[in-house]
């Protein structure tokens, strides 16, 4: 099992580096468009390749919060290009990823592709389709717990009830939008929210309820400036002129529909100059506001007709968009098999540099605890030579005792044959330590990195110095053969880098000319660093002892 993580962990870590690094240049990108898109930026023809491959990659690894995203996102390319099935298909792609289940839901994303709907539906003068999609933004609005804008989906619902022509529905929905905005206090909004009541109220003739509307629309919406002009738009001049008209001032409502002809109102504000003169009388007017009524009427018509002509045009450009999907999903499979033959043959070449590198480490592994097991054995002999030594050394203490109480006189000559017998054992421990020592150095010198030194040392100035991972792996494997001398040059925490590499190489036997073509640096430099390490290690000022000194410890 070991061996088999050993080999496929490399491949699943590649997997993920593939995956994560081109996850997060997409959900860049992504996020990117996200930011455009609350800016109302009007997406043209050149966001389409960027937003088609976010939808390729994230409905393949993206979460349902992303897939979602992606897809809400190419629906609005196509909402701003004109193509509304397209557009329509995307959104509708776009809430079927949502998991609502799940509390990291998006819901703002996913009650903004309903919202996206709803107005595509208004466009093609489907309200009834338009009215589910909007009441299935507001539960989702409700859900997410944003009141503000449930209450403003909830208010949007005038639009499918226009084109019903329900008119009383569309007032008890400006009132409880009123009425809710109200209690969150916010008067703009609720001033806003009873606009569309007041040309209602003009065609029941409820002009007191219209003037009312009129009056708090003016002072609480927002839409005037400090000199009372409004902001934007003309519509509120022909509801302010109707209002006018009737309740008799017609000069004033002469004044405002023809502030609503400079407001783009033209078919309401030739309307309503109409009425004016037709209460006035004064036939040659009439006839002229009659004229450019029925012309701008016409107008209006005309631009009607070519929406229509153009939303049969996008359903018929639909048919062909479809065509083109279907061939770019076959182009997208073809490109899958690529990457999977690519990630087929990735997975194999690192398989197999796996299995090599897995044996050649096995075989290391072997000879280093062969040495391991040598080193023991060389350790019982000590151990049992030891013994000996004690035992020899405890007859000897007891055989002098002896001597001392019998012959006085000769003890002398016996504690002299002692010490030459205890020189005999010290250069039988130095034996067996060298030898120790000699069995190790061999096999070091046997190693991938200590074969590359010596080669490098043969070959000086030829080769180029060891580079900083020779230093690493050099270091590792001295640490693993050598233990107990890396142990000795541990006990001064005060040698530099440089030093304790030169503590290295001495022991073996590499001389002063080829340290300093490894380190980098001159000889005058190495003499000073072998000083500096003779001074810390062993208090000795001198740099030529350095070498005997650490053998000694080696």
């Amino acid at each position: 099992m070991k061996r088999l993580t050993r080999t496929y962990c490399p491949l699943l870590l590649l997997l993920a580096l593939l995956t994560g690094c081109g996850g997060e240049r997409m959900r860049q990108r992504m996020k990117y468009m996200v930011g455009c898109n609350e800016a109302d930026t009007v997406f043209t023809k050149a966001w389409q390749p960027t937003v088609d491959s976010l939808v390729d990659f994230f409905s393949s690894f993206g979460t349902p919060n992303e897939r979602m995203t992606a897809y809400y996102l190419q629906g609005r390319v196509h909402h701003d290009l004109g193509e509304a099935p397209q557009a329509l298909d995307c959104y509708q792609q776009a809430a079927e990823q949502a998991d609502t289940t799940q509390n990291d839901c998006d819901l703002r994303t996913l009650y903004a592709v309903y919202g996206q709907m709803a107005d595509l539906f208004d466009d093609q003068y489907l309200p009834e389709n338009e009215m589910e999609a909007l009441k299935t933004a507001e539960r989702i609005a409700w859900k997410d717990g944003d009141t503000l804008a449930a209450i403003k989906v909830h208010e949007l619902k005038i639009k499918p009830y226009f084109l019903k022509a329900e008119q009383d529905s569309m007032l008890l929905v400006m009132q409880e939008a009123r009425r809710q905005y109200l209690q969150l206090g916010h008067r703009k909004e609720a001033a806003q929210a009873i606009y569309s009541s007041i040309s209602i109220l003009l065609d029941r003739n409820d002009i007191q309820k219209a003037g009312h509307y009129l009056d708090l629309y003016e002072r609480e919406s927002g839409n005037f400036d400090e000199n009372g002009e409004l902001i934007f738009g003309g519509h509120y001049y022909c509801s302010k002129g109707r209002y006018l008209l009737a309740v008799g001032q017609m000069d004033s409502a002469r004044y405002y529909f023809h502030k609503a002809l400079g407001g783009g109102q033209k078919e309401a504000g030739y309307k309503g100059l109409l009425s004016v003169y037709e209460k006035k009388n004064i036939p040659d007017s009439i006839a002229k506001y009659a004229r450019l009524f029925a012309s701008a009427n016409d107008s209006s018509f005309l631009h009607v007709n070519q929406e229509k002509v153009h939303q049969i045009t996008a359903m018929y450009d639909y048919s062909h968009h479809q065509q083109m999907a279907e061939e770019s999903k076959a182009k997208a499979a073809r490109f899958m098999q690529y990457i999977l033959l690519l990630l087929f043959a990735i997975v194999v070449g690192i398989t197999s540099f796996s299995y090599l590198y897995s044996r050649k480490r096995m075989k290391s592994r072997l000879q280093i605890s062969q040495l391991l097991n040598a080193k023991s054995d060389l350790q019982t002999l000590l151990d049992e030579t030891q013994r000996q030594i004690d035992d020899l050394q405890g007859r000897q203490n007891e055989e002098i005792e002896r001597i001392r109480q019998e012959h006085s006189q000769t003890l002398t000559d016996y504690l002299g044959e002692k010490e030459a017998l205890q020189l005999e054992i010290d250069k039988l421990n130095e034996t067996i330590r060298r030898t120790s020592v000699f069995q190790v150095k061999d096999a070091f010198s046997e190693t991938d990195i200590c074969r590359k030194f010596n080669a490098i040392k043969g070959r000086i100035p030829a080769l180029k110095a060891p580079s900083g991972l020779d230093w690493s792996l050099f270091q590792k494997t001295f640490k693993e053969y050598f233990p107990d001398y890396v142990a000795f040059l541990a006990q001064d925490h005060t040698l530099t880098k440089e030093q304790l590499r030169i503590c290295m190489l001495l022991p073996l036997n590499f001389k002063e000319s080829e340290m300093a073509f490894f380190l980098g640096v001159d000889g005058q430099r190495i003499d000073r660093l072998k000083s500096q390490i003779n001074k810390k290690l062993f208090n000795e000022s001198s740099s030529k002892s350095l070498r005997k000194n650490l053998n000694a410890n080696f």
